[in-house]
This record gives C-alpha cells, sequence and structure tokens, in this order.
C-alpha cells in the first residue's frame, strides 16, 4: 500500500538481476489534469536484454492494491538519464486541459 511514507513492494515487476532506484514522491500531475500522489522508480530490467523502464506507482481504488504505471521506456542503462527525466517531470506543473 502507498500511503505516502511508506515504500513499494517491487516484486512483481522485478526478476533477478534487475536493479530498482527510488527517485521521488510527488504530485503527479496526469494528462487529464487530475493530480494523484505518486512514488516514482526507475528500473533496468536485464532479462531481455538491458532495458530501462520509469515507473509510477500511486494508491488503487481497491484498498491494498496499486496501480503501476509505465511512464516511459529506453534501450539501455539509462537509470540516470531517466531519474533525471522523472524528476524534472514531477516538478514541472502541468496545465489544466481546457474544458469543452
Amino acid at each position: 500500500m502507498l500511503d505516502g511514507t511508506a515504500s513499494i513492494d517491487l516484486d512483481l515487476l522485478l526478476s533477478p538481476g534487475d536493479a530498482a532506484r527510488f527517485v521521488a514522491r510527488c504530485d503527479w500531475m496526469r494528462r487529464d489534469g487530475r493530480v494523484e500522489a505518486s512514488q516514482l522508480w526507475v528500473v533496468l530490467h536485464r532479462r531481455h536484454g538491458e532495458w530501462t523502464h520509469a515507473y509510477r506507482a500511486v494508491p488503487d481504488r481497491r484498498p491494498g492494491h496499486l496501480a503501476v504505471y509505465l511512464e516511459r521506456a529506453e534501450p539501455g542503462d539509462r537509470r540516470e538519464e531517466l531519474a533525471a527525466w522523472l524528476a524534472t517531470r514531477a516538478a514541472t506543473p502541468r496545465p489544466a486541459p481546457a474544458s469543452a
């Protein structure tokens, strides 16, 4: 469960040899303008060649569950680049979408 202080369990995302790095907790603005309390992670997956993924985890509507979103993926070991991208993206205010 993500309560703003506890770290999440990434076991379902990780294979042996993968490396996970916590980046930040933030209020992430979604494309629809809603804000979600999120934890940001960068994971280097090594199972089928090296791929670096930027993940965002948020509490799911179901108690005790998480929703995990893949925000970006890049080939190779790009952990530093994607951690910086996540940190910048989390700190950048997004305008609310125009109402119809």
